[in-house]
């Protein structure tokens, strides 16, 4: 039961945080680059945003949160639902790299030349490196290989590391 205080304690703690932190969509609005979540926090549309705005926005992110978190819907979240949440994101970001990768084949040979690298910015930037074997393109065993310059352990659809999601 501890545990589970603790957790939901850093559910709390962390939310009002990730709600203050810049939207990446949101273009920046003003002086200093506010963007679109100021207005969602301003509710009452007078151009400041109170502790009790921050509070309640910070509260709705949390319940989503928790609710989304809390896979059987029992009112808790137990460390074995953060983990298989962050497992189904990393798969989601896998089939994500899978589907990047294989829009830039634009040949469809399974392998990315430097042409087709360019669709994926982090690869073209590193394209030379990735090339382990200097045959002009970049596999996905080669950005599997590369996980020690991109991510330690980060597995991308069982070819091992992803770069790409940097």
């Amino acid at each position: 039961m501890i545990r589970k205080s603790v957790l939901l304690a850093a559910l709390v703690t962390l939310a009002p945080a990730a709600l203050l932190a810049a939207d990446p969509a949101a273009p920046a609005g003003g002086p200093r680059g506010e963007g679109q979540w100021f207005n969602r926090l301003d509710t009452n549309h007078d151009g400041v945003i109170t502790k009790d705005e921050a509070t309640a926005a910070s509260d709705a992110r949390t319940a989503k949160m928790f609710d989304k978190l809390d896979a059987n819907h029992d009112g808790m979240v137990t460390q074995d639902e953060v983990r298989a949440a962050g497992e189904a994101r990393r798969e989601e970001m896998k089939a994500e790299a899978v589907a990047r990768f294989k829009a830039a084949d634009k040949n469809g040979d399974g392998l990315l030349s430097k042409e087709e690298a360019a669709a994926m910015p982090m690869v073209a930037r590193n394209f030379d490196a990735l090339d382990t074997n200097k045959d002009g393109q970049v596999s996905p065993e080669e950005l599997a290989a590369s996980r020690h310059h991109f991510g330690a352990g980060r597995s991308w659809k069982g070819h091992g590391s992803d770069p790409t999601q940097r």
